[in-house]
């Protein structure tokens, strides 16, 4: 069964073909946990929580570069999910 991305979701995608997207991707995944956390509302970080395991979410921003991410976002989930990123940069 295909997990319905809502609109909310799919503004923090613009650059995406969002009928391309698969969440059994893990590269896709990532994408959209990174996205909607530096870019979604309220209603888009409320499914984002619901459809991804707070475990996942943790390990995407552990495993990404601070640079991946708004500096305020970031700031924000790295103490919500108790997680900072290993990498500074992309070659650090």
């Amino acid at each position: 069964m295909k997990t319905i991305i809502p609109e909310s979701v799919k503004v923090c995608l613009w650059s995406y073909n969002v009928d391309m997207i698969d969440l059994s991707v893990p590269d896709h995944r990532i994408r959209i946990i990174q996205n909607v956390l530096n870019r979604g509302t309220n209603d888009a970080i409320f499914w984002l929580r619901e459809v991804f395991p707070e475990k996942e979410i943790a390990e995407v921003i552990k495993k990404s570069t601070s640079s991946d991410w708004n500096k305020k976002s970031l700031a924000l989930w790295s103490l919500v999910f108790n997680v900072h990123p290993l990498r500074s940069g992309r070659f650090t």
